[in-house]
């Protein structure tokens, strides 16, 4: 007998800005930006590999290879014209513009790039072109940059087999183009980075579909886990970097359920990128190659910080949601309370604080950094027992910092709802004067979390200076420097010259 499933979901947007398409028009403008400064800077480097791929494939390219490269090139041309087809008789209008537009701006894009470039080195790093020649020169780099911008821009529409032969067959006519000696690397690179960029930019100004998992597809995939699902409901709660949700089971039981997919991994990466550029000394590990790798990373320290001790929800299951790797789930026993950042400070007693602080020595013995202790990730349940929650951006084996990290960032978010006397000491009184002091130098906004850093700044009182003034008070060491974390800050240089 099969028990219905009752969901409760909002019905998803058809079209989202998505961050993998954003992404990639990052990456791509990084790659073209970087081409062309070498380019200007060092003219010889790419004109001189291009000079000598020539006389390497001078010497092997014959009647044979010619022959295949007018027809590879051939097969190439058709591939546009076979995706604009396809749209057209599905009368599809919208993708067929954006395409069509994505392909009309790379191609104007990369013809204005490479007169600019020719014009300010005097054609300096541009030989001249040698053999057979299948698409006029002056349209061929145009030609790749719109050809890429139009496979990157179909690409959300495209099944996973007819993406890669189109890639396959543009990868094919750049082989083919330089085993013939035909072009030069620089220009190539420059086609192509332009090409991607102008199809995930436009892509992600009109558009990609939502391809956020269903209510239906988490079911299933809870259910090939062993979970009995009667009720599926969107949770209210704090889920920085996941889609959170609740589950209620046919024995009664409630599971909280997160869901993560590639475009989330994509926003975690430009998150990434924006904190490497704008601040150092923040202890950032590189981001995870695959969603599936960040996914495990996140059940592995649930477990580690489980079997350490810590009072944290038990982890369930770990789900693919559907064929594809674009969304997996993590499921948890589901605690039923409330996080701290929605009570009250005469809910939270010193001897809940104390029993929190314990917890995160627990951590602390065991080298693990939690990376985002703020009172939204800490539980109080309905026998006012303290459970610390996500661990998706914690880490093993932390360094000092990391750890340092973790104190400064519950002191300060703790500081918020009780003050800065009781959040020192009761951080005090269970790690000690040397542990909490020397967290000092992360006690400023832009070492803590973006929701403690929002929450400083809207004090508007010094509020991260009172409570590092506190820390020396209560433990009665010295006041170190701050660590300095900012690569640009145009305020402090300011301040110094004054």
């Amino acid at each position: 007998m099969t028990t219905s499933v009752q969901i409760n979901i909002p019905d998803p947007d058809r079209t989202v800005r998505s961050p993998t398409d954003a992404l990639r028009f990052v990456t791509a403008s990084i790659v073209g930006i970087a081409t062309t400064l070498i380019v200007l800077i060092f003219p010889d480097v790419f004109g001189g590999l291009g000079q000598d791929l020539s006389e390497i494939f001078d010497d092997t390219a014959g009647a044979i290879t010619e022959i295949t490269g007018l027809i590879i090139t051939a097969l190439v041309l058709a591939v546009p014209m076979i995706i604009l087809v396809v749209f057209a008789r599905q009368r599809d209008f919208r993708r067929l513009i954006i395409v069509v537009l994505a392909a009309l701006v790379a191609a104007a894009a990369t013809w204005g790039t490479l007169a600019w470039i020719s014009n300010l080195l005097a054609d300096d790093a541009f030989t001249p072109e040698r053999g057979t020649v299948v698409v006029a020169q002056t349209a061929y780099y145009p030609y790749v940059a719109a050809l890429a911008a139009a496979i990157t821009a179909a690409t959300p529409w495209l099944h996973r087999r007819w993406q890669r032969v189109s890639w396959a067959a543009l990868t094919f006519l750049i082989i083919v183009r330089l085993t013939l000696g035909s072009n030069l690397p620089a220009e190539l690179v420059l086609a192509l980075s332009i090409g991607v960029a102008v199809g995930s930019g436009i892509l992600f100004v009109a558009g990609s579909p939502n391809r956020h998992p269903s209510g239906e597809e988490i079911v299933a995939t809870l259910k090939r886990s062993g979970i009995d699902v009667t009720r599926l409901d969107a949770a209210q709660v704090d889920a920085r970097g996941s889609t959170p949700y609740f589950v209620e089971t046919a024995d009664d039981s409630r599971v909280f359920v997160k869901t993560l997919s590639t475009d989330e991994r994509s926003a975690d990466l430009l998150f990434h990128l924006y904190r490497q550029f704008r601040f150092k000394n923040i202890g950032d590990e590189p981001a995870f190659s695959t969603l599936r790798r960040a996914v495990e990373h996140e059940a592995l320290l649930s477990y580690s910080a489980s079997a350490a001790g810590v009072r944290t929800p038990p982890l369930i299951a770990v789900g693919l949601i559907g064929e594809k790797e674009y969304s997996m789930l993590l499921a948890y026993r589901a605690i039923d309370g409330r996080s701290l950042d929605s009570i009250s400070a005469d809910e939270l007693t010193d001897e809940i604080l104390t029993e929190i602080w314990n917890q995160v020595a627990t951590l602390r013995d065991h080298g693990i950094a939690h990376r985002d202790l703020r009172l939204a990730n800490v539980f109080l349940d309905e026998t006012e027992v303290a459970w610390i929650i996500d661990f998706g951006f914690s880490e093993l084996a932390a360094s000092r910092l990391l750890l340092n990290n973790d104190v400064a960032e519950l002191i300060a978010s703790s500081a918020l709802l009780v003050g800065p006397e009781r959040a020192v000491r009761c951080a005090t009184g269970v790690l000690g004067p040397d542990a909490v002091a020397a967290a000092t130098p992360r006690v400023q906004p832009e070492a803590l979390s973006g929701a403690t850093q929002t929450a400083l700044k809207e004090r508007d009182d010094y509020f991260d200076r009172r409570i590092r003034d506190e820390i020396v008070r209560t433990t009665g060491r010295t006041t170190a420097p701050l660590d300095r974390i900012k690569r640009l800050d145009p305020a402090r240089r300011i301040r110094n010259r004054g």
